[in-house]
């Protein structure tokens, strides 16, 4: 195993060890976990609605225009 020492500012710190006591597990665990995450093929990380979670109104639009669509074939 492999040694590293990094520095963090307080507020950075303070949530991940609030994420490491919430799940009962070492700093370097949720370290672990965010770099396993990170490094997944996009296809993996970009769910279908993902990619237009930034534009609210957009997703809403779609969801409706599913459901409208999907009640005439009832």
């Amino acid at each position: 195993m492999q040694k590293l020492e990094i520095e963090l500012d307080q507020e950075t710190f303070a949530k991940i060890n609030q994420l490491a006591q919430t799940y009962n597990c070492e700093i370097s665990d949720i370290i672990k976990a965010m770099i396993e995450q990170l490094t997944q093929p996009e296809i993996l990380n970009n769910s279908f609605i993902g990619k237009w979670a930034d534009d609210a109104e957009l997703v809403d639009e779609m969801v409706a225009d599913i459901l409208k669509h999907r009640n005439y074939r009832d």
